[in-house]
């Protein structure tokens, strides 16, 4: 999901610790043991977005942001790694409150960072962002703001004039990936023609396409959550048969050899008025950010989160992180939808630029 950021002609701040980054090495700094950031194999970068105090679509909500992102940061660290990109007049609220090498002095223009940034962690694409939650023109500013960040630290993937909210594309980094029919209609593209772009620009070897449960966004993650090698979680949609067999029937097809498990969810319903438009992600449990050990779950004290945390602690040999999204979730979406993932030298040179910002 994402909302609109209203004063999109700011200038982004604080850009000018990239041109430290090209001699930078971790060598170079000093007391790396007193660092919460550690470059890893094993540890994804997991890179969150901070509203600005100046956007007044968040005003309302800002504390319940901030509150959220202390939080999810905190079951971050020590697991994998986290930076969080805040503009230096919103910096106040997360100072004092999360160690300094968590904090990048920056800006980009919206919060939800998974639908603008790049998919697959690994071998990062950046497709073109959609204008399902916004004006074209809004869109636009949002992914360019995101492109001017990314410059900036000399980060590196490919791109693709392809629409797609990267909320839309779930994939298990080792060659499958799902989404929904939305990517088809967006990008006027048959069947066959969207699994076969799909494959050749993710190196997938199996793709899925799903009928969306919800007409909005039409998001795949909000559905469907790869947890393990070979295991696929889906919602239980049994109240609705004709749908369930849509679903489940093409995932089975797509992906033969793997166990497909299905998960307990609850949907609850906004009050009038409160982000009008967009279908809460209150209850689904399964919109989790998954790493190479880890996997964070946001949980909602809703009755139904029992049975479908034993579910997936028991289909999955990660660590099964709970994380309260509660504060988030009336939005539209919660924990993988406001997570960008990177690895590798994008991830070192955004957790060098934290330790010199």
């Amino acid at each position: 999901m994402l909302g609109f950021f209203p004063h999109l002609s700011r200038l982004l701040l604080g850009l000018s610790v990239s041109l430290l980054l090209g001699g930078c090495d971790k060598e170079e700094i000093n007391d790396v043991e007193t660092y919460v950031n550690e470059p890893s194999e094993e540890r994804m970068l997991l890179v969150l977005s901070a509203p600005s105090i100046y956007d007044d679509y968040y005003a309302e909500a800002l504390p319940l942001i901030v509150d959220f992102h202390i939080n999810y940061c905190k079951a971050i660290m020590d697991n994998d790694n986290v930076v969080l990109i805040v503009d230096e007049d919103t910096k106040g609220y997360y100072e004092g409150k999360l160690p300094e090498d968590v904090l990048i002095t920056a800006e980009v223009f919206d919060i939800w960072m998974r639908d603008f940034t790049t998919v697959n962690p690994e071998n990062p694409v950046r497709f073109t962002y959609t204008w399902a939650s916004m004006t074209q023109a809004e869109s636009r500013e949002v992914q360019q703001s995101f492109e001017a960040f990314a410059n900036s630290f000399q980060l590196d993937y490919t791109s693709t004039p392809l629409l797609v909210d990267g909320g839309n594309i779930v994939d298990d980094y080792a060659g499958r990936a799902i989404t929904t029919t939305r990517f088809l209609e967006d990008n006027n593209l048959s069947y066959d023609e969207g699994k076969q772009e799909l494959m050749r620009l993710l190196n997938a070897s199996e793709v899925a396409i799903i009928e969306p449960d919800e007409e909005v966004l039409a998001h795949s993650d909000g559905m469907v959550s790869w947890v393990d090698e070979n295991v696929l979680l889906v919602n239980d949609y049994s109240e609705d048969p004709e749908f369930k067999a849509l679903v489940m029937d093409e995932l089975k097809a797509s992906f033969p050899s793997a166990s497909i498990v299905e998960v307990p969810v609850a949907y609850t319903t906004n009050p009038p008025g409160v982000w009008e438009g967009f279908e809460s992600a209150c209850g689904v449990n399964l919109n989790a950010t998954a790493t190479y050990n880890n996997l964070y779950v946001p949980v909602f004290n809703m009755p139904h989160e029992e049975e479908a945390l034993h579910i997936i602690r028991a289909n999955t040999s990660k660590e099964v992180i709970e994380v309260n999204a509660e504060g988030v979730c009336p939005m539209g979406g919660s924990v993988r939808c406001l997570t960008w993932q990177l690895t590798g030298q994008n991830a070192q040179r955004l957790i060098m630029a934290a330790r010199l910002n």
